[in-house]
């Protein structure tokens, strides 16, 4: 059986993994050459707490707020685009709490199967990404938002999952470097981390050892179909024009890309790409004991050996390469106000001067786009007007945390077995 896959980020890999050890001839197309997709610069969380999907209520009405606001955490770009609009209602739509009351244990549920699938990469002793099983802590620094929050940890045990709620002083010792300056904070002891860069430049070696395809800087171009099936994939390479026939399974992985290949298909998804932006620090020692996120300012921290990175936003607009420095610098700002005693490395000493630096920030800054469906819940199924085109995207923020997990479900899928984990909430025609 052949499988050709499109998109080498931690879905496209994670598919070809699952794929090949079932025995699969897979290819993978990627459009750049993997050294800096979406799936190097995030947090490098594992996330069972994320059980909430982007789309929930009072999003919406916050958004509009912080459309106004450059150095927002979330942040819409105005545009007449058809696509946009399109999107920005399904997505209204969605934000509701039967939405969330039905996506929250499926979530979950795809959340723990993939961590445990990470872990596993981890263990066997083929691969080495720093994991780390010690949870993540959201930190509240006002009334609304510790409400909110030990809500959340409420649903949480519901969902099986291990929580602690901490007073102001309990988030004091956990970081006694930080002196966290906060009301309180919600430790989600089923998370953990990994270094994403270490996995994704070990898991395209590993998979062209087991006989997987990799072809770089390859952007699909077009497909021809017979009787709702796709007969040949057509890309192009420094070389020209290129394409490979005969494939039983296609896989769309394309993260933000997604919807300009599917169109070539005949298939529409509903999906944008979510701009997020990281830094990473060279630190004299680990100055953090666990990640955190800062809920007010929705920054996130993880900490390694002798990095920390920090990353933020959420950026809904056309794909581009221009860098909001205002946003930038509403992450930066945030870092001292809940954390002060990040300010006593040295390597932290200087982002006051550095919020006005905008040269120096761009050697530092990263930039993704997520790709963000209209409900806040991944694709991950067989398209509707296709037969053999499976479609795997739409992850937003939770691709490394869902990438293992939806690369299994998609060899599954493509085996017509019984799936791990139910996959009803992720069909593409929902």
């Amino acid at each position: 059986m052949k499988a050709t896959i499109i998109g080498g980020g931690i879905i496209g890999l994670s598919s070809a993994w699952f794929l090949a050890e079932d025995g699969w001839e897979v290819t993978v197309l990627e459009k750049g050459d993997l050294s800096d997709n979406c799936s190097f610069g995030n947090m490098g969380y594992l996330s069972p707490s994320h059980f909430v999907p982007l789309a929930q209520p009072g999003v919406v009405s916050k958004g509009i707020w912080w459309m106004f606001d450059m150095k927002s955490p979330f942040y819409v770009r105005p545009s007449l685009s058809p696509d946009l609009i399109r999107w920005g209602l399904k997505f209204v739509m969605a934000s509701t709490h039967a939405h969330v009351e039905r996506s929250a244990r499926p979530l979950t549920e795809l959340l723990l199967f993939s961590k445990e699938l990470t872990a596993e990469w981890q263990r066997s002793g083929r691969m080495s990404f720093d994991y780390t099983d010690h949870g993540c802590v959201m930190y509240y620094q006002t009334v609304a938002y510790e409400k909110e929050e030990r809500e959340n940890a409420r649903k949480a045990v519901d969902l099986g999952l291990q929580v602690e709620v901490l007073d102001r002083e309990q988030a004091q010792v956990l970081e006694p470097d930080m002196r966290p300056d906060v009301r309180g904070g919600v430790l989600f002891k089923d998370d953990a981390h990994i270094h994403p860069n270490s996995l994704m430049r070990q898991l395209p070696a590993l998979l062209e050892q087991r006989g997987v395809r990799i072809i770089r800087n390859a952007e699909v171009t077009g497909f021809s179909k017979e009787k709702k099936t796709i007969q040949t994939v057509h890309y192009q390479t420094d070389a020209g024009e290129q394409h490979i026939s005969g494939s039983d399974l296609v896989v769309l992985a394309a993260g933000s890309w997604s919807p300009q290949v599917a169109r070539m298909a005949g298939e529409r998804i509903a999906l944008m790409p979510g701009k997020g932006y990281s830094m990473t620090f060279d630190t004299d020692r680990q100055r953090m004991r666990l990640p955190g996120i800062l809920l007010e300012a929705k920054v996130a921290l993880t900490p390694w050996q002798k990095q920390l990175r920090i990353g933020s936003t959420m950026e809904i607009g056309a794909i581009n390469d221009r860098i909001l420095f205002p946003r930038v610098q509403g992450i930066l700002e945030a870092v001292p106000r809940f954390l002060p005693g990040m300010m006593d490395d040295p390597a932290f000493r200087q982002l006051a001067d550095l919020t006005s630096l905008q040269q120096h920030l761009r050697e530092k800054v990263w930039f993704g786009f997520r790709p963000v469906s209209a409900d806040g819940m991944p694709y991950i199924g067989f398209a509707p007007k296709t037969n053999n085109l499976m479609i795997a995207t739409g992850h937003a923020m939770l691709g490394l945390s869902l990438g293992a997990g939806t690369g299994k479900l998609v060899a599954e899928m493509a085996a017509g077995k019984e799936t791990s984990v139910g996959v009803e909430r992720f069909r593409c025609e929902r």
